[in-house]
């Protein structure tokens, strides 16, 4: 993670722990041998009225409890333990913290959840927060936007997310567990994540953050805790061999946790094909035009050196954070470069033709 969310944006968190009492209540009943409550008695009184004013909520219910009706007491144990697991977050993003899905053993069962978790989702949209104007998924928003004060997506660094705004259309709120996957978790608060749509739909979709290449249980960033990821250039070669350009090398730290959020999201390919390889010769037009308008001559190496130095503190300002560091790293390495002894005429060289 390049950014994280906002606890507070899950505080109205009330869809989904209403429903997964509710469906918790039927499986205990089943487990026991007796007949699940009705949805309206199942659902808590603090909520049944907004429950009761989505009709389509009774029919979804019924669908689910039919479906375990046909289960033994043990198999509807194994339903109540896959519901609790996938909303044990953020324990789940542990790799010895079991997450069980019952797609492949109950496939049925599964469906009927996920039917009823995608409506609810619907309902993020619609329904108010308590004491609110605003509806649950636009309260969310406005904390997200409100935290992630450079506006871009968190999972990549560059793409922009919507600002609060009426007219604009809210961000893609993703499930970081995929509904397709964990139903139970489906509009669980703390599941979802304003994420970009390029993202969202061209890289995340419905893989398993949980797992990696190899169908492995791995450990997982937490979208809601405090670890971020810091990138560095180290290991670029600005003046390769090859001469078509840098040979990029992107740093991630830490490495190994990142390595499935990366892959995911073939984050190292983006930034270095979409954002390095197309903006490296950009940055060094700017250094140049900045040395220029700052009356600093960098014919010399030390003008050079005075331009590239300076020119550098402003990268911190770039409107990304994450653009902002790959950039700065790369001027680190150029003001490293013509420092060397050996390859620092070079380095000039190739600055100046710049201009």
């Amino acid at each position: 993670m390049l950014a994280t969310y906002p606890i507070a944006a899950t505080d109205h968190n009330w869809i989904s722990v209403t429903l997964l009492s509710a469906l918790g209540l039927a499986l205990e009943a089943l487990q026991q041998g007796n007949a699940p409550p009705e949805f309206k008695d199942a659902i808590s009184v603090e909520h049944r009225a907004e429950f009761a004013r989505g009709p389509k909520f009774q029919g979804l219910y019924d669908a689910f409890v039919a479906k375990c009706q046909g289960l033994t007491p043990d198999e509807c144990a194994q339903v109540a333990a896959a519901l609790v697991e996938q909303n044990n977050l953020p324990a789940v993003f542990t790799s010895t913290t079991s997450c069980s899905s019952i797609r492949g053993v109950f496939p049925e069962v599964h469906e009927a959840a996920k039917e009823l978790f995608k409506h609810a989702f619907e309902k993020l949209s619609a329904w108010k927060a308590p004491g609110s104007e605003q509806t649950i998924r636009a309260t969310y928003h406005r904390l997200v936007d409100a935290h992630l004060s450079h506006g871009s997506c968190p999972f990549c660094g560059y793409e922009p997310l919507e600002a609060v705004d009426p007219d604009l259309v809210d961000p893609d709120l993703d499930h970081y567990l995929a509904i397709s996957i964990y139903p139970f978790a489906g509009v669980n608060l703390r599941n979802l994540t304003a994420m970009g749509a390029n993202c969202n739909r061209s890289y995340k979709g419905a893989q398993d953050i949980l797992l990696d290449q190899h169908n492995q249980r791995v450990d997982c960033f937490d979208p809601y805790g405090n670890e971020q990821v810091t990138l560095s250039l180290a290991g670029t070669a600005i003046l390769s061999d090859g001469g078509e350009g840098p040979a990029w090398a992107i740093t991630f730290d830490p490495d190994v946790k990142s390595r499935n959020w990366r892959r995911i999201f073939e984050l190292e390919t983006r930034l270095r094909s979409s954002v390095l390889a197309r903006q490296y010769k950009k940055w060094l037009q700017h250094c140049i035009t900045y040395a220029q308008a700052n009356g600093i001559d960098v014919s010399t190496k030390d003008g050079a050196l005075e331009a590239v130095g300076k020119f550098k503190k402003t990268c911190a300002f770039e409107t990304f954070p994450t653009i902002g560091l790959l950039k700065t790293s790369f001027f680190d390495l150029i003001e490293s470069a013509l420092n060397d002894p050996v390859g620092g005429e070079r380095m000039h060289n190739f600055l100046v033709k710049a201009a």
